[in-house]
């Protein structure tokens, strides 16, 4: 070891533990490596020390060493951490990323640093930039962390063709890391390490199962935040731990909760700030800071907090609701006390019976040390990619010489040449690539650099929206693009903690303008953020655990040795399910109710996924498209118009394991989540646009490359085919059989099923005159204005401000028309009017403008108040308003308003051009408020 080293070392922590030493051994002595060990083992240290030991001892030129993370704010902590090791050993450690400075870039190239910190993206534009190629050539080692973040995606499938492309020009060892994996073989091979290094020590969790039921006490706390008195309970045991423990990280499975829990706990007036990826730096900074510092006692946090970023030692670890996964369990707990030798606690708290049965199963397998594997995926849109990369690199390359590259990597090993010539013949129909016959080689063409540099991610949601606070004047945050093309201005949603209501819509500049509106129960969650999805084994093990509480308690108990839970909890939990229906590892129940059928099945999410479609495809086939259908961890929910025979769909089941996947491949091309995948792989091909928006994309790729990747896609990602050929050769085999229950009332498992969405954190479920109440409530808080047709007066005002005024006539010209607007309509409508005074010719768009504020004024005119209600509902123009307000009065018309309300909000055109568009903006409702 070099003495600088020995001596920066000694200064930092003493000396190297057990891990760093092994490590240290096998990288120095020529191997590549993969560093396998849970967070607070010292993996960072494990895998850079050797490689400055490197950088000393044989004098590497820069650049020595890359090191690929693949977070930004991972890497934000890294660089403080490496630099301080660069800075002993007087070696230059710099960060390159999308966000860098031009100037940066530029000294980095001037003076290339002996380690340099990259995202998986960033290494395939260095590799294109022709200053820092030469730098490239040295590189002699490659660090990624993480590992398991990006196996099982495109993002890693990219880094891996690009690492290939690397290997071309420099020679270089290959040291990873990441937590403990169910297939660490595999993560090997991909790799492509010659060794695996692990501790010798066995890290030590504490899990604690909590089932909370309501005290006398929640209920008082229930009414003052507004939500039922069991949420109160769960909220009350959850700071009760973090007042017991100290300093907390609470995880939730998704940004929606992660905001919710966060407003519920500030309303609760709790030392809390929300942490996840959509927020702006600043204010995942702020929000570290703040915890690190005291300043809070809880983050509330999603997988942002997953991967080792610095906030300071932690003394608890709470999820709220199962997490799914065991790797989410045990990485999420393993940030408390996590360093050798210390015990990680953590607490999971169940919002029902179902979540906390998966939960102690989780706990147990976590306890147990069986992870889940993390399966890897290719892609041929991410090969479309490498083969224009490599050829920015090379201007020509003969045919085969991509292809040879890509079989290289580990998930392109078994890449067939049609395939590739597949890919090629996409590419040479975007025109983003030639073949020259004579010379047998592959050529660049124009625009090839502009398709290449757009799509540097594989991340569709990279294509995001700002959200500009019109009052502080600052950027809060980021909104995926899928989200904002299902809102409208004047729409509210949750964000950062806060309310927002949505003012402007900037298309241009993709930006959001807002200000906070401060009512939680006025808006929607602003990510709808698919929930982790339950693995076959976890969900199958569950099934287990109810079949032996159904049978013998004792047993079931020993099923969940170690794990910290109450019997009596257990025991209430599992009396709220005995004598209804439910499934087992050994039965599938089927039940039908009048407005719906469930199929309980505890396969896990992604097979649940393709049973549910098989079925759905054989029903559309006999009655129509009348159903709709959700799968889940542990069923099916079909939504009928009529109550199914349970009998039929049992045949359906019955189906032959191999017409298996040719049933769902045309289940899936007609489904929204096809089309919205085609979209994005058809832009990673260059096949389209990056903005093109096509209504029937499915048409135009089929037949094609663009087809086959799309299905290899959802099957990767949504639906796993295997394990529902497996289910349905157990039901052949008889190991497994199906039970059918006829009921008038779901069962309580498919009642939680049925009204899954969420744990909101608002009142539970409502009496139809509550929630006719809190609807009326929230239309009185509406902003509109109130505008005179004849002269142009104007106010702005709200809703319940205009209930005991008299609306007939104009303050100013006492005209009878006065119409109620929303505030982007009024401001449209003034300078028309203003046109029409003078006696101008108005244009097609104005005159629709024009007619729209004189029909609200005919309804406010007619029906006062009752109009005005109306017109400040989403989605209700005055043209469906008239229609409404002929029909109902009172209560009946509230209802009404919403079921409109929420038919607008389903049937909403997702995929429009720009004319098309510009249509759809001369049409806004009246009243474009927040459902």
């Amino acid at each position: 070891m070099h003495p600088l080293l020995r001596k920066a070392i000694k200064e930092r922590f003493g000396s190297l533990n057990r891990l760093q030493q092994e490590a240290f051994k096998q990288v120095s002595s020529g191997k590549s490596v993969l560093i396998i060990a849970p967070t607070g083992s010292g993996k960072t240290e494990a895998a850079v020390l050797p490689v400055f030991n490197e950088i000393l001892e044989e004098g590497l030129k820069p650049i020595s060493a890359l090191y690929i993370a693949p977070l930004k704010a991972l890497n934000r902590d890294l660089l403080e951490r490496l630099q301080w090791w660069g800075e002993k050993l007087g070696i230059t450690v710099e960060v390159r990323h999308g966000d860098t400075s031009a100037y940066r870039k530029a000294k980095q190239v001037k003076n290339p640093p002996g380690m340099l910190i990259i995202t998986p993206e960033t290494l395939g534009v260095i590799l294109t930039v022709k200053s820092l190629r030469r730098h490239l050539e040295k590189v002699k080692f490659v660090i990624i962390d993480e590992i398991a973040e990006l196996v099982d995606n495109k993002r890693g499938a990219q880094l891996i063709l690009n690492l290939e492309r690397l290997a071309e020009i420099a020679e270089f060892k290959r040291i990873g890391m990441t937590a403990t994996v169910g297939n660490e073989e595999e993560v090997r091979e991909w790799l492509k390490a010659e060794t695996i290094v692990k501790p010798e020590w066995k890290k030590e969790y504490r899990f604690h199962v909590l089932y909370p039921k309501p005290s006398e006490n929640d209920q008082e706390l229930g009414e003052s935040l507004n939500v039922s008195p069991e949420i109160a309970a769960r909220l009350r045991v959850l700071w009760e731990i973090v007042e017991e423990h100290g300093k907390a990280l609470i995880f939730t499975n998704t940004r929606q909760f992660a905001e919710i829990l966060a407003h519920r706990l500030k309303a609760w007036k709790k030392p809390v700030e929300v942490h996840h990826g959509s927020l702006s730096k600043e204010a995942r900074v702020r929000a570290e800071r703040a915890l690190k510092e005291g300043k809070i006692r809880a983050l509330i946090c999603t997988s942002s907090m997953e991967l080792g970023i610095d906030i300071g030692d932690v003394d608890v670890v709470i999820q709220y609701m199962s997490p799914r996964q065991v790797n989410r369990l045990v990485q999420r707990v393993g940030r408390a006390k996590h360093r050798i030798g210390e015990v990680s606690e953590g607490y999971i708290i169940a919002t029902n019976v179902e979540d906390y049965i998966q939960s102690l199963i989780i706990a147990k397998r976590g306890l147990e040390g069986r992870f889940e594997g993390v399966e890897p995926i290719g892609g041929l849109d991410v090969l479309g990619h490498f083969v224009t990369g490599l050829l920015m690199e090379y201007r020509r390359l003969p045919r085969e010489k991509p292809y040879e590259i890509a079989k290289r990597a580990y998930v392109y090993r078994d890449l067939s040449w049609d395939d590739y010539m597949g890919v090629l013949k996409v590419l040479e129909e975007a025109r983003l690539i030639g073949y020259d016959e004579e010379t047998g080689l592959l050529y660049l063409r124009r625009g090839s650099f502009k398709y290449h540099y757009e799509n540097v991610s594989t991340i569709p949601d990279e294509v995001s929206w700002r959200v500009f606070d019109a009052k502080s004047g600052h950027i809060i945050g980021r909104l995926d693009e899928k989200f904002v093309m299902d809102i409208e201005e004047g729409m509210e949603f949750v964000m950062n903690g806060r309310s927002w209501i949505l003012l402007k819509i900037d298309e241009e500049a993709r930006l959001l303008k807002v200000r906070e509106s401060g009512s939680l129960e006025t808006a929607i969650p602003s990510w709808e953020g698919e929930m982790i999805p339950v693995p076959f084994g976890v969900a199958l093990d569950v099934g287990r655990l109810k079949r032996e509480l159904s049978f013998d308690f004792g047993k079931a108990l020993e099923l969940l040795a170690g794990v910290e839970f109450s019997e009596d909890e257990l025991r209430a939990a599992f009396e709220e399910i005995r004598g209804e229906p439910f499934s087992t590892d050994r039965d599938i129940v089927v039940e039908s109710t009048p407005k719906a059928l469930i199929i309980h099945a505890d396969f896990g999410s992604k097979t649940n996924e393709a049973l549910g479609r098989l079925v759905h495809s054989l029903l559309i086939q006999r009655y129509g498209r009348i159903f709709s259908v959700r799968s889940q961890g542990h069923a099916v929910v079909f939504k009928t118009p009529f109550q199914l025979n349970p009998e039929e769909v049992k045949r359906y089941l019955y189906q032959k394991p191999k017409s298996l996947e040719f049933i769902l491949a045309r289940a899936l091309r007609d489904s929204h989540a096809y089309r919205w995948r085609m979209m994005n792989v058809a832009k990673r091909f260059g096949a389209l646009r990056k903005d093109a928006r096509i209504r029937k994309v499915e048409r135009l790729f089929e037949g094609t490359i663009i087809e086959k990747e799309t299905l290899n896609e959802l099957y990767h990602d949504k639906v796993d085919v295997r394990k529902a050929k497996l289910v349905l050769e157990m039901l052949k085999r008889g190991s497994l059989r199906i039970k059918t229950v006829v009921s008038r009332e779901p069962s309580t498992l498919a009642r939680l099923n049925m009204t899954v969405g969420g744990e909101f954190l608002l009142s539970g479920v409502l009496e139809r005159d509550e929630v006719i109440e809190l609807f009326r409530n929230r239309l009185l808080e509406h902003e509109v204005v109130l505008v005179c047709t004849n002269c142009g007066w104007h106010s702005r005002t709200k809703v319940a401000r205009l209930q005991n005024i008299e609306l007939r006539r104009c303050p100013r010209c006492s005209s009878k028309m006065l119409a109620v607007a929303h505030p982007i309509d009024a401001e449209e409508f003034l300078p028309v009017l203003e046109k029409v005074r003078r006696g101008r010719l108005l244009e097609r768009k104005e005159e629709r403008t024009y007619r729209k504020l004189l029909k609200a004024a005919d309804l406010v005119d007619s029906y006062g108040f009752e109009a005005v209600l109306a017109l400040a509902s989403y989605g209700t123009g005055p043209d469906t308003a008239a229609r409404i307000l002929a029909q109902y009065k009172g209560d009946a018309l509230i209802s009404a308003l919403m079921e409109r309300e929420r038919v607008f909000i389903r049937t909403r055109r997702f995929w429009v051009d720009k004319k098309e568009e510009k249509n759809e903006e001369s049409h806004k409702p009246s009243g474009a408020n927040g459902s």
